[in-house]
């Protein structure tokens, strides 16, 4: 990444943040300009610390971070807000999709794996769960498809066939993401309901201005979670977490 020690300003969103010794903290961040990159944060858990809640998982930052090449744990010098999410941290509904997002962006990212276009994905999909009034629920299966289309996974199928499908439904391919009629599944095709496909196309290709205005069904929105679930795993495996799932589930929200 680096020949020799240098200073970075850079933006970043906190992934994750573990408690270290009696004061620090040790932080994962996802920057704009370093990609995925831990960071120790000395002092940041003291009375006086200078870091406040900059280092609140799903805090999008500036960070000042001294990098040197030999060490794989980094220091971080200086922080400050980039954007405030007050909203998120009051409703725990926004919670949960927002630690959903977090720690999906921090199992699939490697270390040191520059994308901006994910940093802005991530960044926009935040702002939108802070600001949005309703059916902010929509931003994790916008987001996990996003993901997939960066990685060279987007969904492939035809707008006519999405069109097309009847009342019985139709198949999904979770290799390809081809939609189509039918009512055997084959190989890697999985069978869905009209409205289940129909939002999984929206979800796979509208702007994230129609993502947030489509109303779903509780049914529908279970269905389409399911599938894009197994879309995930189908491209990424078992690294796609289920942490912030099972934690909230306790909570009824799932």
């Amino acid at each position: 990444m680096f020949s020799k020690p240098a200073i970075i300003k850079t933006e970043a969103v906190v992934l994750r943040a573990l408690d270290y010794g009696e004061t620090s903290r040790i932080v994962t961040l996802y920057t704009a300009e370093l990609g995925k990159l831990s960071v120790m944060a000395r002092g940041a858990r003291s009375s006086k610390s200078r870091f406040g809640s900059t280092l609140d998982p799903m805090a999008h930052i500036q960070a000042i971070i001294y990098i040197k090449p030999s060490r794989e744990l980094q220091s971080i010098t200086d922080t400050s807000h980039s954007q405030h999410f007050r909203t998120i941290r009051n409703e725990l509904g926004r919670i949960e999709v927002g630690l959903k997002i977090i720690e999906l962006t921090n199992a699939v990212m490697h270390d040191s794996e520059q994308n901006r276009d994910v940093f802005m994905l991530l960044t926009r999909v935040l702002a939108y769960l802070d600001h949005m009034e309703e059916r902010y629920w929509n931003l994790f299966p916008y987001f996990q498809l996003s993901l997939a289309s960066e990685y060279g996974f987007a969904p492939v199928f035809e707008k006519n066939a999405v069109a097309d499908l009847t009342e019985d439904g139709g198949l999904l391919d979770l290799q390809s993401g081809e939609i189509r009629s039918g009512f055997s599944p084959g190989g890697s095709e999985r069978r869905a309901s009209r409205s289940g496909l129909r939002a999984f196309s929206i979800l796979a290709r509208a702007p994230i201005e129609k993502v947030t205005q489509m109303s779903l069904k509780p049914e529908t929105s279970q269905e389409v979670s399911e599938l894009i679930g197994a879309y995930m795993k189908t491209h990424f495996g078992d690294v796609i977490p289920e942490r912030a799932s099972r934690v909230f589930a306790q909570f009824g929200l799932e």
